[in-house]
């Protein structure tokens, strides 16, 4: 059976007609703006392709891991593919029938049934390091019944260790970075039978001796530049969305890419691996694919960019532009930094609808603070809050224990005494009435983040761990820490006192999306009864297996490769 598949189906004409602004200019006038230049053509070396005829039909397949084999977060669609598919409709000579999407909503079956379907020339498959597993598995098995197919990985996780992504499985390149013109590069050259892809950049190829960079990645640094993302291409009311809401018809919406700072805890390859590190759409072009979003039934987005208020003026001016669309009934969230704010900001996220930020302060200890790179203070911190709660803006804080971080070649951590005086901290707040809500998590290393350098230098034990957690369906306990004499039963014990609070927090504030999310609360419940061993502590043979793959291409066999057990469906989601 041929799994329900997006293949170009799209919404009204009337809807998608190119999105426009139209505001009032100096004199009063009602003008319309160009909020949509052309993009330039990817930047790729002159081709010769005299004597090729183009290959029809030629199909590209873009895929998220299989979320039926093993379950992950499913709020909103990936937001990188919708991406590449309207890059890919304007930069090559593809239809947009000519690109199939498989979304979180399929098994790895679900995957081959639709390659034999379609017969792509290229799969691509996106993933992150949670999910790295059901990926590598997808992969390998993809590659084993479909030996000619290309396949490329991308995605935050092998941005970040493509070798480790080439070495663990069957995949003929992995694209570091952004992949809009790499995807349309691979696409122009391949419809007229080259497949010599050395001289695009920012990819690591497999060759018979060997993997080969191919040079460093490009960034698109004018992002007003890119078609707006394939929003004609889902159906809305399959993502459950944040669970905090307003509405449940929600999406969301990139207005930056990159971040200037430099957390102990996060993966800076995914946003550092090209030059500029931070840029920004206008204002004009953020509104009108917001109202174009409106048009097609959204009434909550979520802001996507690191922080909204990178560049204050420029956050101010995004505000104002959506503001003046005046779609009383559209309601925003958004990440926020807390040095970064003054009253006039507050006030415009009250006029636009800005509902809730999501405010990272990680820890209520100045010590940590600035051990982990956040720089911001706890004064900042509180301010902020003020200015929020002045306009009443609610807050999302999210909190992080057990962070670890080096001084002078030494091993410095939170100590349960600073991780108390944080609960404390969060619960003064909440009654002052400046937070409503809470995340609570253990300080987690993700490959290129610092943290992971750093558990790797002094030999913490932590990868097998998350991932054999996540795995299990609980809350990762991040990093070992009894050479420390910190115990996992001491640490599952502050994670309990966090699930408490956020669970309290939520209760009394509501704007839960009961209906939608009621299966997190099974999950908090796992997670604050659960058994904290891990395999590399206790082997657990009744509840593991281990599936061999192995795959072949016209290089040769590719050694098998042992897999894990998948995670369980979506009843048993992670909550982090």
């Amino acid at each position: 059976m041929v799994p329900d598949v997006s293949i170009g189906t799209r919404a009204s004409d009337e809807l998608l007609q190119l999105p426009v602004l139209i505001k009032k200019d100096a004199n009063g006038e009602m003008v319309q703006l160009n909020v949509l230049p052309n993009a330039p053509e990817a930047s790729r070396p002159e081709i010769d392709h005299a004597g090729y005829d183009p290959i029809k039909p030629f199909k590209v397949l873009l895929a998220d891991p299989p979320a039926r084999d093993d379950d992950y977060d499913k709020a909103y669609p990936n937001l990188g593919i919708l991406q590449l598919i309207s890059y890919t409709r304007e930069h090559t000579p593809l239809e947009d029938e000519d690109i199939i999407f498989l979304d979180q909503f399929h098994s790895v079956e679900d995957h081959v049934a639709a390659i034999e379907a379609h017969r792509p020339k290229i799969y691509g498959l996106s993933f992150a390091f949670l999910t790295q597993r059901i990926a590598y598995q997808t992969i390998n098995e993809i590659k084993k019944r479909f030996p000619d197919l290309l396949i490329i990985a991308g995605g935050p996780h092998p941005t970040s260790v493509p070798e480790t992504v080439l070495k663990e499985t069957a995949a003929d390149m992995v694209c570091i970075g952004e992949g809009e013109m790499v995807l349309a590069d691979i696409v122009n050259r391949m419809i007229h039978g080259d497949r010599d892809f050395e001289h695009i950049p920012g990819l690591l190829l497999r060759q018979e001796d060997g993997f080969k960079h191919t040079g460093a990645p490009r960034a698109i640094e004018d992002l007003d530049s890119l078609p707006f993302m394939a929003w004609d291409r889902i159906d809305f009311s399959k993502f459950v969305g944040q669970h905090y809401c307003k509405s449940n018809r929600q999406s969301c919406i990139v207005i930056s890419r990159g971040c200037p700072y430099k957390c102990t805890f996060c993966s800076l390859p995914v946003w550092r691996v090209a030059r500029p590190f931070v840029r920004m759409r206008s204002p004009e072009n953020i509104a009108a694919e917001v109202d174009w979003l409106y048009r097609l039934g959204v009434r909550e987005i979520k802001i996507v960019s690191d922080e909204i208020n990178v560049h204050l003026p420029w956050a101010k001016k995004v505000c104002e532009a959506i503001a003046d669309l005046g779609h009383k009934d559209l309601f925003f969230q958004s990440n926020l930094r807390a040095d970064k704010i003054d009253d006039e900001l507050a006030y415009l996220f009250k006029r636009m609808n800005m509902w809730l930020v999501h405010l990272g302060v990680e820890s209520a200890n100045d010590r940590v603070l600035d051990g982990i790179e956040k720089k911001i203070t706890v004064e900042q911190c509180e301010q902020c809050l003020k200015f929020l709660k002045k306009h009443k803006i609610r807050v999302l804080l999210f909190m992080m224990a057990f962070q670890l971080w080096e001084r002078d070649g030494e091993l410095k951590y939170e100590t349960p005494g600073e991780i108390r005086k944080s609960l404390r901290w969060v619960w003064k707040q909440f009654f002052l009435r400046r937070i409503s809500y809470m995340t609570w998590s253990i300080a987690t290393p993700m490959p290129g983040a610092p943290l992971q350098t750093i558990v790797d230098k002094h030999g913490l034990k932590s990868s097998d761990q998350v991932l054999d957690n996540w795995n299990r369906n609980k809350d990762y306990l991040g990093i070992d820490l009894t050479s420390l004499g910190i115990s996992e039963k001491a640490k599952l014990f502050y994670l309990r006192a966090g699930i408490i609070s956020k669970g309290m927090f939520a209760m009394v504030s509501g704007n839960f999306d009961w209906r939608r999310n009621f299966y997190r609360v099974g999950i908090l419940m796992r997670s604050f009864f659960g058994k904290w061993n891990t395999r590399w502590e206790e082997k657990e043979s009744s509840r593991e297996r281990t599936i061999t793959t192995a795959a072949s291409d016209e290089r040769g066999d590719i050694e098998a490769k042992r897999q894990p057990i998948l995670n369980r469906p979506l009843t048993t989601k992670v909550e982090g």
